[in-house]
C-alpha cells in the first residue's frame, strides 16, 4: 500500500501542466509535434486521475487541449468528448476561479457539432454564447460566434438572418477594438450580399474591407476579398472589371511567391462562361485542371468544360466530359454516353447537391442535342432517362435533408429540371412520364412544409433520436468513401459499410411508414400513383382531372380521364398576361363591377387558354393548380356575357393526384352523434384587433338545424381551446371566424374569442374523424405562392393532418355572401350529393336568386373545395337514421314484452299465494 507521500508523488507537475496548457497551442504545429503532444496530454492525463487531485481548472484547460489536438487531427468525435468532459469541470462551482472558459469550451463544443453537419445544435450553443453575460476578456468568442451563426444561416439560404447576425457581430467587434474579427465578419457580409444579389452593398463592404485588410497586412483575407469584388462584377456582366481584380489576386500570389488558389482560374472560366465567352472560359479551365489534386475537383473542372463545349453545340464531345466527371468520381465505367452513374452509386455518394447539378446538366446537353438534330429519338429517350436519374436523386436528399441545404436551391433548381424533363416528355409524346414529373415537382418542397408546420414534434423523442442518427451515420460514411482512393480495400470496406446503413435507414422508414403515416408522408414518401390507380381513387365517376405546371418558361396542361391522357403546352406569354389581370380583377367588387366588360373577356381568354383545348367531356373537373388557384367556375365561356363555367362543371381542387389518391372518405358503419361541430366567436377579445362578425351566431343556428345532435360554440365558447379540445371529435367542422392567410411572410392565421390559432400550431396527430372542414372565413384558401408547392395556406395545413376535403375562401368575401352560400351548401349537402356538385348546386342558386351585382364572381367565386369530393353524411342521414329507429322501435317491443311478462307472472304469483 503506497503512503499519502507516494501516492502524491504519482500526481504530475501541475505548474508544467499550467504554463503549456494556458498558452494557445502553435498553429505552425506539424503532425509528428501534434502525435508528441497528443502522448504528452495523455499520460498527465492519466496521472491526474490516478492521484486524485482535485479537478480544477487547469484539469479542465488540460482536457480542452487534448480536445484541440484531437480535432487538429480530425477526430472530430474525440475532440467533441473531451470538450464536453471539460465543460463539465468549468461549470462546476470549485474554489479555483482564476481561469473563466466557459465561453470559450462552449464555442469549441459548437464547432465541433458545426463540422458534424449537426446546425441546429450548433447554433443554439452559439446562439447561447451571445446571448450570456461574459467578462471583457471573453467577449471576442461572442464576436466568433456571431461569424458562425452567420455561416449557418448562408449555408441554409437564410441570408437575411446572415446579415442580422454579422451586424451584431461587427458592433461588437468594434466596441472591443478587434479590428481582424471586424474584417472576417465583413467578408462574410460581403457574400451575404452576393447571393442576394445586392451587388452595390456586397461592393462597398468589399471596398472598406480591401483598407481594413492592407492595414492589418493580411494577404488571404485580401485576396478573398479580391475574388468576391471579380464575382459582383461578374454577376453583372462587367467582365474588364472582373478580370482586374482577379488579376489582383494572381499580383499578390506572385508578390508572395505562393501558388495560386486552385479555384482561382476555375472561377475565371466561370467568368468567362457568364460572358458567352466559351473559348476564353475553356483556356481558363485548361489552365485550372493540372492545379488540381483530387479527383471531386478534377471531376468538377471537367463538368465546367462540359458545359461550356456543350454552349459550342459541340454535343458529342460536351457529353464525353460529362462521362469523364462521372469516371472521376468512380460512379460509372461505361464510357458510353446513353449510360449514367447506377442510383445505387448515387445513393450513397457525398455532395449530393454538385452531383445532381451535374446529371440535370447532362439532361440539359442531350435534350439539346436532341431539339439541334433532324432525328432527336435517341437523344431524347436518353435526356428523359438522365432527368429519372435526377429526380430519384432529389429523393434521395430529400431524405437526407436536415434544414442546411438552401430552400431557394429546391425552389428554383428542381423546378428547373421538371420544366426540362416536362419539355422532354412533351417532345416524346410520352403525357404518362410527364405524369410522373408533374406529381413529383408538388412533393419537392414538403421540407419546407415539415419545417413550417412543426412536422418534427411529430416523432416521439427516440426516433427522432434514431432518425438523427442514421442520418450522421450515412453522411459521415459518404464524406469517408469521398476521401478513401477507389481501388483500396479501404474503400470496398466502407461502401459495404454505407449500404448496411441504408438498410437500417430502409428498414426505419418502413417502420415509420406504420407508426407515423404522416411525418412518413411528409418526409419519405416518393410514390407517384400510376394511371390506373387515378382512374379508380382519384377521378372513378367519369370525372376530368387536369394538372398544370408553371416554370419558367413554359406552362403545360396534363389531362387525365378513365381513357385518355393528353398532355398541352400552353402558351407562356399569354399565361402570365391573362393571370395576372385576372388576379387583380378577382378580389375587388368596385373593380369586376366597374370593368365587367374586361373581365369576361379575360375569364373567357383563359378558359379557351386553359380548358378548351381538352375538350373536356364529363361534368365534374378535378384542377391541380401549380401556383395560386384560380377559381376556373367564374370562367366564363363567352368574352360578350356571362356565361360562367359553374353552370356546366363542378370544380374541385387538389395539391396532386397523389394527395386524392390516399385520402378516400371513411365509410362509418355505425352512425355518431358527434356529426357536427360549429363555431362562431361574433365578437373578439380587443388585443386581437378584430371587427365583430353580427350575424354569424344566426348562420350557424341554420346550418346547425342540418344535423341531429350538432354542438354549437359562440361568443366566448368558442375559444382557441375549445376548438383544440374537441376538433378530434367531429366529422364535420364549421368555423365562421376571421382569418389571416395573405400573401405576405406571415404565418397563415385563426382567430378565436380569445386568442388565435397559427398554422404551425395545429395538432401533430392525425385526425381520424373528420371528414370535411369548412372555413367560412376571409381569406383562408391564398398563401405564399411557392413554386413547386402551390398554395400553401390554412387550407393546406387541415389536409396535412388528416382531413380529407376542405372548402375554403380564396378572397374576402362578404359576410352576408359567405355566411348564404355555406348555408345553401349544406342544404345541398343534406341530399347526401358529392361535395364538389353540393357546391356548385349552392353557387347555381346563389345565381339564380341574387341581386344583379350579387351576381358577380366577386360574391360566390371565392369559395371553393379542396381535396375529397366523396359525400360527408349529415348527422343520421340516410340508413343511420333508418337504424335507430328500428333499434328504438325494437328496444320499445322488447320492453313492453317484458312488462307484459312481469304483470302476468305477479299476478300468477299472487294466486299462488291466496290459494295457499
Amino acid at each position: 500500500m503506497l503512503s499519502p507521500k507516494q501516492a502524491a508523488a504519482q500526481c504530475p507537475d501541475f505548474k508544467q501542466i499550467w504554463l503549456n496548457v494556458s498558452q494557445p497551442l502553435d498553429p505552425n504545429i506539424d503532425d509528428i509535434g501534434l502525435a508528441a503532444q497528443d502522448k504528452l496530454l495523455a499520460a498527465w492525463h492519466n496521472q491526474w486521475k490516478s492521484c486524485g487531485a482535485k479537478q480544477d481548472s487547469i484539469f479542465g484547460l488540460l482536457l480542452q487541449r487534448r480536445g484541440v489536438v484531437n480535432s487538429w487531427t480530425n477526430r472530430k468525435k474525440e475532440a467533441l468528448h473531451f470538450y464536453e468532459m471539460a465543460n463539465a469541470v468549468f461549470s462546476k462551482p470549485h474554489g479555483d476561479t482564476r481561469i473563466s472558459s466557459k465561453p470559450k469550451i462552449k464555442f469549441l463544443i459548437g464547432e465541433c457539432y458545426l463540422y458534424g453537419n449537426d446546425y441546429i445544435k450548433a447554433e443554439s450553443i452559439f446562439e447561447d454564447i451571445v446571448r450570456t453575460k461574459t467578462d471583457k476578456v471573453h467577449r471576442n468568442f461572442q464576436v466568433k460566434s456571431y461569424l458562425k451563426l452567420a455561416y449557418i444561416s448562408n449555408s441554409s439560404g437564410d441570408y437575411e438572418k446572415a446579415l442580422s447576425a454579422l451586424e451584431k457581430g461587427i458592433l461588437l467587434a468594434n466596441e472591443l477594438h478587434d479590428s481582424f474579427a471586424a474584417l472576417e465578419l465583413s467578408i462574410e457580409k460581403i457574400y451575404s450580399f452576393q447571393k442576394l444579389r445586392r451587388y452595390r452593398e456586397s461592393n462597398t463592404i468589399a471596398y472598406a474591407a480591401i483598407s481594413l485588410a492592407k492595414n492589418l497586412n493580411r494577404s488571404n483575407e485580401l485576396i478573398s476579398t479580391y475574388e468576391y469584388l471579380a464575382t459582383n462584377y461578374s454577376s453583372v456582366s462587367k467582365t474588364d472589371s472582373a478580370l482586374y481584380f482577379y488579376n489582383k489576386v494572381i499580383q499578390i500570389c506572385e508578390e508572395q511567391k505562393q501558388k495560386v488558389p486552385v479555384y482561382l482560374y476555375t472561377n475565371m472560366g466561370v467568368m468567362f462562361f457568364s460572358a458567352r465567352q466559351y473559348d476564353k472560359a475553356l483556356e481558363y479551365y485548361n489552365k485550372s485542371l493540372p492545379l488540381q489534386v483530387d479527383p471531386y475537383h478534377k471531376a468538377l473542372v471537367n463538368y465546367d468544360m462540359a458545359m461550356a463545349i456543350s454552349k459550342k453545340k459541340e454535343w458529342t464531345k460536351a457529353l464525353n466530359y460529362f462521362d469523364r466527371a462521372f469516371r472521376l468520381l468512380n460512379l460509372t465505367s461505361s464510357g458510353s454516353l446513353s449510360t449514367n452513374p447506377p442510383a445505387s452509386l448515387m445513393k450513397i455518394a457525398a455532395r449530393k447537391q454538385y452531383l445532381l447539378s451535374m446529371v440535370m446538366d447532362k439532361g440539359n446537353t442531350l435534350l439539346n442535342y436532341a431539339k439541334d438534330k433532324n432525328d432527336p429519338g435517341e437523344e431524347l429517350k436518353y435526356a428523359l432517362k438522365t432527368f429519372m436519374l435526377a429526380d430519384t436523386m432529389i429523393d434521395y436528399m430529400r431524405w437526407e435533408h436536415t434544414g442546411k441545404v438552401s430552400k431557394l436551391f429546391w425552389r428554383d433548381i428542381t423546378k428547373e429540371m421538371y420544366e426540362n424533363a416536362i419539355q422532354t416528355c412533351y417532345l416524346l409524346n410520352d403525357p404518362v412520364s410527364a405524369f410522373h414529373f408533374f406529381e413529383k415537382s408538388r412533393t419537392v418542397l414538403l421540407n419546407d412544409q415539415l419545417n413550417e408546420l412543426g412536422a418534427n414534434q411529430q416523432l416521439a423523442e427516440t426516433d427522432a433520436e434514431k432518425e438523427k442518427v442514421i442520418k450522421q451515420k450515412l453522411i459521415n460514411l459518404q464524406n469517408k468513401l469521398g476521401e478513401t482512393k477507389p481501388d483500396s480495400k479501404e474503400y470496398a470496406a466502407i461502401r459495404n459499410e454505407l449500404f448496411e446503413a441504408q438498410d437500417e435507414q430502409a428498414a426505419f422508414i418502413q417502420k415509420l411508414e406504420k407508426e407515423n403515416p404522416q411525418y412518413f408522408a411528409y418526409k419519405y414518401d416518393n410514390r407517384v400513383p400510376t394511371l390506373e390507380e387515378v382512374r379508380a381513387n382519384v377521378i372513378p365517376e367519369n370525372q376530368t382531372f387536369i394538372s398544370y405546371f408553371v416554370g419558367d418558361s413554359a406552362v403545360y396542361g396534363l389531362s387525365i380521364t378513365s381513357k385518355t391522357c393528353d398532355l398541352k403546352k400552353i402558351s407562356f406569354k399569354e399565361y402570365f398576361r391573362y393571370t395576372q389581370e385576372f388576379q387583380v380583377l378577382l378580389g375587388s367588387r368596385q373593380e369586376q363591377n366597374r370593368q365587367f366588360g374586361k373581365y369576361l373577356a379575360v375569364s373567357n381568354k383563359l378558359y379557351e387558354l386553359l380548358l378548351k383545348p381538352f375538350a373536356i367531356q364529363s361534368d365534374r373537373v378535378i384542377i391541380s393548380p401549380d401556383g395560386n388557384f384560380l377559381p376556373f367556375e367564374s370562367l366564363s365561356f363567352s368574352a360578350s356575357k356571362p356565361e360562367f363555367l359553374i353552370r356546366k362543371y363542378a370544380f374541385s381542387y387538389t395539391y396532386s393526384a397523389g394527395f386524392l389518391a390516399k385520402t378516400s372518405r371513411q365509410k362509418n358503419i355505425l352512425p355518431t352523434t358527434n356529426s357536427f361541430l360549429g363555431m362562431a366567436p361574433v365578437r373578439f377579445s380587443p388585443k386581437l384587433n378584430q371587427a365583430s362578425l353580427p350575424g354569424s351566431e344566426i348562420s350557424l343556428e341554420t346550418i346547425s338545424q342540418h344535423f341531429y345532435f350538432p354542438k354549437r360554440l359562440t361568443k366566448e365558447n368558442a375559444s382557441r381551446r375549445a376548438f383544440l379540445t374537441e376538433l378530434p371529435d367531429y366529422k364535420i367542422i364549421q368555423l365562421l371566424t376571421h382569418a389571416s392567410a395573405d400573401s405576405s411572410e406571415k404565418e397563415p392565421t385563426l382567430y378565436f374569442a380569445d386568442s388565435t390559432l397559427k398554422l404551425s400550431e395545429l395538432p401533430a396527430s392525425g385526425l381520424s374523424k373528420t371528414q370535411l372542414m369548412v372555413l367560412s372565413a376571409c381569406r383562408t384558401g391564398v398563401g405564399k405562392n411557392q413554386k413547386g408547392e402551390g398554395v400553401f395556406s390554412l387550407a393546406r395545413g387541415f389536409a396535412g393532418i388528416g382531413i380529407p376535403s376542405t372548402l375554403t375562401t380564396l378572397w374576402s368575401v362578404e359576410n352576408k355572401a359567405i355566411y348564404e352560400l355555406t348555408e345553401l351548401f349544406y342544404k345541398q349537402l343534406d341530399k347526401g350529393i358529392p361535395l364538389d356538385i353540393a357546391l356548385q348546386q349552392a353557387q347555381i342558386e346563389w345565381l339564380n336568386t341574387a341581386s344583379k351585382g350579387d351576381q358577380l364572381p366577386y360574391s360566390w367565386a371565392g369559395m371553393v373545395l379542396v381535396g375529397n369530393t366523396e359525400p360527408v353524411q349529415t348527422g343520421f342521414a340516410g340508413v343511420g337514421i333508418y337504424i335507430i329507429l328500428c333499434t328504438i322501435a325494437v328496444g320499445t317491443v322488447v320492453l313492453i314484452f317484458f312488462l307484459r311478462r312481469r304483470v302476468i307472472y305477479n299476478k300468477e304469483k299472487i294466486k299462488v299465494e291466496i290459494l295457499n
